[in-house]
């Protein structure tokens, strides 16, 4: 049959709604009215003859039309804007240098389809892709020694600043698979296993000890780590548990079979990354690399998380950050 005659807007709609399950989390993504969105995804509808989406359940789940047509679909956007990335990128030829810093959450997996393309676009020029802890980013921004950070939000931006939101996630905790309580277990310390820690001068660390204390919750301090993978390992052997992000986890994949993701037994607690530019950088093409790696995010390493903990759904947000 020929192609339906649709803006590429009604194609998105469908595909929001479809990952999320709720008109309303497409809205919000898309920054369109409730209805606007709805519109699309009806006009899909009629446009293929059939029932995309079935509206009886909540959250939304896909028919088998529906299901087909995500798969499709899907990878066709993803071709799209990565070209309109890519091209966006292109203004950076003119280039003679660029000073990246990235979270290690990253290393594995974001840092080198970023490297990818950006040594694409910049044959001639001196690209510098480097690991940075996200409460020494915002520094390293102020004395010209990044151009760019990719890296956890601190709590004060310098006006000399321009932040493009990438993720918000949340906080979980993560424990050996064969353990068989719950979140409340590891909290109240109804178990022998200890917490670990992360270096309480690192960003990370700050913002899970200053939860931990809105929520009085006291933990002996025994064990303390630098990196997600560290604690990870001791996870894995099952001599610890601890709290970090569905990122970290996924960093850690070969750790994933010896350990498990919880739902974190306490108030709203959420994770901003995002990309961090200096004023004097070309902000189209700031925002087209921000595009760009929370599109790396979401389909390469979120999508793939959530697919196994399903209780994720909905947690995992594009956007400014919320209070914690």
């Amino acid at each position: 049959m020929p192609l339906p005659r649709l803006p590429l807007q009604v194609f998105e709609a469908f595909e929001h709604v479809a990952r999320l399950g709720s008109m309303q989390g497409a809205a919000r993504e898309m920054g369109m009215s409730i209805s606007s969105v709805s519109h699309h995804v009806a006009r899909l509808e009629e446009a293929l003859g059939v029932t995309l989406l079935d509206r009886s359940s909540r959250p939304f789940s896909l028919t088998r039309e529906g299901r087909e047509m995500l798969h499709h679909l899907t990878a066709g956007l993803q071709h799209l804007r990565r070209a309109t990335n890519e091209t966006a990128i292109g203004g950076l030829l003119g280039t003679r240098s660029l000073h990246i810093g990235i979270v290690e959450d990253f290393e594995s997996n974001v840092a080198p389809e970023l490297a990818v393309v950006l040594a694409g676009r910049m044959p001639n020029a001196k690209l510098s892709i480097r690991n940075v802890l996200s409460h020494e980013a915002p520094d390293l921004l102020r004395r010209g020694k990044l151009d760019i950070s990719i890296a956890s939000e601190v709590d004060a931006v310098s006006p000399n600043l321009t932040v493009f939101p990438i993720l918000r996630e949340p906080y979980v905790l993560v424990a050996p698979s064969d353990f068989a309580g719950d979140g409340a277990d590891l909290l109240k310390g109804r178990t022998t296993l200890p917490f670990l820690r992360f270096n309480p001068d690192h960003q990370i660390g700050r913002q899970i000890e200053a939860h931990l204390a809105r929520n009085r919750i006291v933990l002996p301090e025994r064990v303390s780590f630098d990196s997600v993978q560290s604690i990870m390992a001791v996870v894995a052997n099952g001599d610890g548990w601890s709290i970090l992000t569905p990122v970290g986890f996924a960093r850690a994949q070969r750790f994933a079979e010896r350990t498990k993701m919880l739902p974190l037994p306490l108030a709203t607690f959420s994770r901003q990354i995002s990309l961090t530019a200096r004023n004097d950088f070309d902000m189209q093409t700031a925002r087209a690399v921000a595009d760009l790696v929370q599109q790396n995010v979401m389909s390469s390493v979120m999508r793939n998380v959530v697919s196994a903990y399903p209780w994720l759904d909905g947690t995992v947000s594009i956007g400014p950050s919320q209070s914690a």
